[in-house]
Order: structure tokens, then C-alpha cells, then sequence
């Protein structure tokens, strides 16, 4: 196969997995799990999609999570709220764990059940990033 041919079919499966998750502002569910490993702790990040109250807030603004340095035990939810007009998530660095898309007023939970250090960043603007410290 030639290069431009291949680079469509690159673009089409990224195009059709894009579409495979919804958001909050389309109705569809506003946080993404899956079951890779964790980061620097080197457990199982065990995070899942929250959304009740948030125990821990984080404000998502222009491009920067604040705080960036986030503490939390287990089984608190970390609320991610996008107070800013550009779309953002809070996207483990290992994939496992994601508060989806959320646009500009929407916010996204994730709860951890076990302790560690995760690195996180944002999906759509990957400078920016943070770290999550769970203790029991």
C-alpha cells in the first residue's frame, strides 16, 4: 500500500474510535474507564468514573489544572470542572482512567481504590498535566 492510503486508514479508525464515547454535553457518558496498568506506583490504578459530589475539586482553566498536584484518599472523588471555554479531560498518563471530553462548565469524577501516584495530563492539550497522590 502506498503512504497516502495508509494514512487515511490510520485517520478513519482514529475518526471511527473517537466516536465510540460520548460526553456530557451530547448525552452520553461523561467518563471513559478501561483496565491497563497504572502509572509510577506500579499497581493497578484501579480509578473509575464518578459522579457524585467531588470530596476533591480541580479547576480546569485556560490550559492549566489547578491544582496540578492533587492529594486524596481512597474512595474520595476528584472533580474535574472545566471553567474555561476549550474543551479538556484529566486523562491518566497509562490510558487507564479519563473524565472524557468536558467542555467549557462541565466537570468529570474519578475515584480511586487504590493508593498510588498517578501522572495525568489533558487528552486534547497534552502540556498540560498534573499528578494525583492517593493514600489510604
Amino acid at each position: 500500500m502506498t503512504r497516502r492510503p495508509m494514512q487515511a486508514l490510520g485517520l478513519f479508525a482514529m475518526l471511527a474510535l473517537a466516536g465510540c464515547g460520548g460526553t456530557a454535553a451530547t448525552g452520553g457518558p461523561s467518563v471513559v474507564a478501561s483496565a491497563a496498568p497504572a502509572v509510577s506506583s506500579g499497581a493497578v490504578a484501579a480509578c473509575a468514573p464518578s459522579t457524585g459530589s467531588g470530596t476533591v475539586a480541580v479547576s480546569i482553566v485556560d490550559f492549566s489544572f489547578t491544582p496540578a498536584a492533587i492529594s486524596a484518599k481512597v474512595g474520595d472523588i476528584i472533580t474535574f470542572t472545566n471553567n474555561g471555554a476549550k474543551s479538556h479531560s484529566a486523562t491518566l498518563d497509562a490510558g487507564d482512567c479519563d473524565t472524557g471530553i468536558l467542555a467549557g462548565g462541565a466537570s468529570g469524577g474519578l475515584t480511586f481504590s487504590k493508593a498510588g501516584t498517578y501522572a495525568f495530563h489533558c487528552a486534547v492539550h497534552s502540556s498540560m498535566t498534573g499528578t494525583i497522590a492517593i493514600t489510604e
